[in-house]
């Protein structure tokens, strides 16, 4: 079991909001691109069509066939429920297209050699950038307003906090998870629920070891009202049932 003061690296209250996406773009500029990249406004988008984009006015240079990039903006979707690791190389793909226009490179298409160099010098250190921004079947779904179901961990710790976690529904993902953070954490008792409500579309789903904290009376409320209309899930580390 490891001390109370090592857990603080594991829990974490970021959510896909203005600030988080802030870290991030901080991140990737200091890992990725030597921080030459200069801050940009970040606006959170509701569109139903795109997970990211970059904005930027483009004006033709006088007396010449090249444009000029200026006034970058760049959008994030947060109307679609992404998995951390997507949402990373979603705004990894867009800072490559700001690098791109932010140097005023005339790339031959929109994902044209510029891009591709760039998606290939990082996807080489681990990441899994991609070309395409279509969304999936599941995307399609949630943009349209149909509701999700999620497997929402709730974890109540032994100083009396209470952290949430949104799992991948792979059985597989579920098990590891339980018998990981029994392992890892101070936990008195772990329950699971599948649930629709909108309060988990806010957190990302992944397998990471990490729990969001509920720290306020109002925020446990909430999570008490999320919770009523759940169906339990069983799981014990080995077996897996939901009640019907």
């Amino acid at each position: 079991m490891h001390a109370i003061d090592n857990l603080s690296l594991c829990f974490s209250n970021l959510v896909a909001t203005i600030p988080y996406i802030r870290l991030k773009f901080d991140d990737f500029n200091r890992q990725y691109f030597n921080n030459q990249l200069p801050p940009i406004p970040i606006k959170l988008s509701n569109a139903k069509t795109f997970l990211g984009k970059v904005c930027f006015r483009k004006e033709r240079r006088l007396f010449s066939r090249k444009w000029r990039y200026s006034d970058f903006v760049l959008r994030i979707n947060t109307r679609i429920d992404l998995p951390e690791e997507v949402l990373e190389d979603t705004i990894l793909h867009e800072m490559i297209h700001y690098f791109i226009a932010f140097n005023q490179w005339q790339d031959s298409s929109a994902h044209g050699r510029f891009f591709r160099e760039q998606m290939a010098r990082i996807n080489a250190t681990g990441r899994h950038i991609r070309i395409s921004h279509r969304l999936t079947a599941d995307q399609r779904e949630q943009a349209q307003g149909r509701l999700k179901s999620r497997v929402v961990c709730v974890a109540y710790f032994k100083d009396g906090r209470i952290g949430i976690k949104v799992v991948p529904k792979q059985a597989r993902h579920i098990l590891r998870f339980h018998r990981a953070a029994l392992a890892y954490f101070p936990i008195d008792r772990l329950e699971w629920y599948l649930s629709a409500d909108p309060l988990f579309a806010a957190y990302p789903s992944s397998a990471t070891l990490r729990f969001y904290l509920f720290s306020t009376p109002e925020s446990n409320r909430n999570l008490t009202a999320a919770l009523q209309n759940a169906r339990p899930v069983f799981c014990d580390g080995t077996q897996l049932t939901t009640n019907h």
